[in-house]
């Protein structure tokens, strides 16, 4: 009898407790929201009816496939959840991480649902094995301003050709790109030219990038201020025309230790960086034929002769001064 009144006695406790997060103001719950992903916070619908809806009006959202056990089954969720979505659109922001097999049509329709909510950032994440290229209508948008896109390790070692249709992306908005892991032009092509259409983007990170077998890699864009390029294997030219670009990350090496992928150098081709301020090289991959590499380090300082700043890392600095030894026992 005395078990039973305690727990009647603590029974009471826990409903005259109040509910803290329920109380909370609702843009602070939304904000909370967000970092769950949209199933489990469409979920939160049955929590009381104070929860009924707030899950609609949340600023950004998160869609995973791996809560699902097919892709399209995901797709049919992710157009039923953003229907009933009221997100302002000068706030929005997706997260789509792909963890599944998908074809084309799958993703496509995931895409244009996502699209037509005007989204103003996207992260989107590709780690299905079995990807085989990211849908043309991906790279169409007039109010994205911000666009993540990434493959993972093993997409990205199993995946040998481009990922990416070969037309130019047209993005009048974006303002930042990044591109992780991403397999950009195949073996043969004359020239890649992907951003000539993104007349406002002024920051661009290429990580990690595989442009092996390209001979031409175009970056046309008038406001761009912020380029960094640390690739895996590089093209025969990087052509760079940026007449407003301040600052430049690269590593001058590609990294990729598997065969058929050679170490090519970074070679840049400019029409000048006027409005250099700063530049950031390092050597990603320090064993090299330094008889080859100096001359195309050289030309790469000469390109780059305009900057304000030079910043080099110590390994640059041992291939200076080995090729140097080298030429006075000569």
């Amino acid at each position: 009898m005395d078990l039973a009144r305690d727990a009647t006695s603590i029974n009471e406790e826990v409903e005259e407790k109040e509910d803290r997060i329920s109380n909370l103001p609702d843009e602070l719950i939304r904000h909370i929201m967000s970092f769950l992903d949209m199933k489990n916070a469409v979920r939160t619908s049955a929590l009381s009816h104070k929860w009924e809806h707030i899950w609609t009006s949340t600023h950004s959202f998160n869609l995973n496939s791996c809560e699902f056990p097919t892709v399209r089954l995901f797709a049919e969720f992710v157009k039923g959840a953003l229907s009933h979505q009221k997100i302002p659109v000068e706030v929005s922001k997706v997260q789509l991480t792909i963890t599944r097999a998908a074809n084309l049509p799958v993703v496509k329709r995931v895409v244009n649902n996502v699209y037509m909510h005007n989204v103003r950032e996207l992260n989107m994440t590709c780690l299905a094995r079995k990807f085989y290229q990211f849908p043309e209508c991906l790279f169409s948008s007039d109010t994205l301003k911000h666009l993540t896109l990434a493959t993972g390790d093993q997409s990205f070692y199993l995946h040998k050709a481009s990922c990416i249709p070969r037309v130019a992306w047209n993005f009048p908005a974006l303002e930042t790109l990044c591109l992780r892991s991403m397999h950009l032009g195949d073996q043969g092509y004359e020239s890649l030219d992907l951003f000539s259409k993104c007349v406002n983007l002024r920051d661009l990170t290429l990580h990690e990038c595989c442009m092996y077998g390209l001979k031409i890699f175009n970056i046309c864009a008038p406001e761009l201020s912020n380029l960094t390029i640390r690739g895996t294997a590089y093209p025969d030219v990087v052509n760079v025309v940026a007449p407003k670009l301040e600052n430049l990350t690269a590593s001058v090496r590609g990294t990729v230790n598997q065969v058929p992928y050679t170490y090519e150098s970074l070679q840049l081709s400019t029409e000048g960086f006027d409005s250099l301020e700063k530049v950031n090289l390092s050597l990603s991959m320090p064993h090299l034929d330094q008889a080859r590499f100096f001359p195309l380090l050289l030309n790469l300082f000469h390109q780059l002769r305009s900057t304000k700043y030079l910043v080099i890392n110590l390994d640059i600095i041992e291939v200076f001064i080995l090729t140097l030894i080298l030429l006075y026992v000569d």
